[in-house]
């Protein structure tokens, strides 16, 4: 994805440089104060401890003179250094200078932070706070950066009814939808929601043809291999499943593939319905899709050492993600029946993961977790 878009300062946070920006001038752009206090002229004669020197005006002084500055201000012509107005003493219209002065001290010279036709930040960075306030100090008032992927998610299954309806039995309110949208948002992304598709080849179809436009599908719901989990047959049937099924739990019946309409190519991910294998499965497979259409780096997600207070058990041959609460540096596992209970991922604060060789951690163990948030 190389599209690309110019922001204002104020919305660059976290945006990704689409070009590399060169220094329009020099930062500072004029030799500077960095202390309140006089200039002086510290070469070729002797600003010692004990010298007194005549205060003048304008915008130069000559040797034996001085002139109050100020944090900031330009440094008067003649001058080479600046006495901190802390080790100085007043004395009618002459300064006494109590301490040693050397040339160069307590001057910030021009472009000694950004030299003018310097590179500032090269294609591929992704701006922060102080990158923001750099480019502000150099007058730049925008930055053309890559636009965020648009995602596009679609819920699926004829269980789901919308929310603000109440659901009968055998029905749920869809909540996955919202879920990934905003996950796509946390990871870099754009986009929005389809409305509920119902488990029907005609209509999965379409709104996968509808989503054709964006960057990238997620859909939910669908992706296992019962006689209602039509996605990846759907799929297929558009372009190619590259994937389905994979070898962690809970999400091993996520699907992974693209779609093809108009002449257009769409990468899509397929997650399974229940909430904690879809929030997994997001995590796992559509970040790093995101991060790679975005021009992202990948997620670092925070990590913390901690002690289990009971044993987690895993099935060998997968990957485990076993989710957990942390206090003090305590990590509870979340008992659920299954990948189904949407109250195990709200409670969990991380997760850990459990190699495919491994039957578990045994409790007093200690594990690393990984956050969620």
């Amino acid at each position: 994805m190389s599209r690309t878009e110019t922001v204002r300062l104020e919305d660059a946070d976290g945006r990704v440089l689409a070009k590399k920006l060169i220094a329009p001038r020099d930062l500072p752009h004029y030799d500077r104060s960095i202390m309140d206090g006089y200039a002086v002229a510290a070469s070729g004669t002797s600003v010692d401890t004990g010298a007194l020197l005549k205060i003048v005006t304008g915008t130069r002084i000559d040797p034996g003179e001085c002139m109050q500055v100020h944090t900031g201000s330009q440094i008067p012509e003649g001058a080479d250094a600046v006495v901190m107005v802390e080790h100085t003493k007043l004395d009618g219209d002459e300064v006494e200078v109590l301490a040693q002065v050397s040339p160069g001290q307590n001057i910030g010279r021009a472009g000694e932070d950004v030299k003018k036709g310097s590179i500032v930040f090269p294609e591929g960075r992704q701006l922060k706070p102080s990158d923001v306030g750099l480019l502000a100090s150099l007058g730049f008032i925008d930055v053309t950066v890559y636009e965020r992927p648009n995602v596009r998610v679609i819920p699926t299954g004829e269980e789901l009814v919308p929310r603000g309806r109440e659901p009968c039995a055998g029905e749920m309110n869809e909540s996955n939808g919202v879920m990934n949208l905003l996950y796509a948002r946390r990871f870099g992304g754009a986009g929005s929601v389809h409305g509920i598709v119902t488990d029907d080849r005609k209509k999965l179809a379409s709104a996968l043809v509808e989503g054709i436009g964006y960057d990238l599908i997620v859909t939910t719901g669908g992706s296992s291999v019962g006689r209602r989990d039509l996605i990846a047959e759907v799929v297929n049937s558009m372009g190619k499943v590259l994937v389905h099924g994979v070898a962690i739990k809970p999400g091993r019946s996520v699907a992974l593939g693209f779609v093809e309409a108009e002449g257009r190519k769409t990468p899509i991910v397929c997650l399974p319905g229940y909430p904690s294998a879809c929030a997994i499965d997001s995590m796992v497979f559509v970040d790093p899709a995101i991060k790679k259409l975005g021009h992202l780096p990948p997620s670092q997600y925070r990590t913390q050492k901690a002690t289990l207070t009971r044993e987690i058990i895993s099935e060998p041959g997968y990957r485990t993600y076993a989710r957990v609460a942390i206090e003090n540096c305590m990590a509870t596992p979340i008992r659920a029946k299954d990948a189904a209970i949407v109250n195990s991922v709200s409670q969990a604060d991380g997760y850990v993961i459990i190699p495919e060789g491994v039957c578990g951690f045994g409790a007093g163990s200690t594990v690393e977790v990984t956050f969620l948030e």
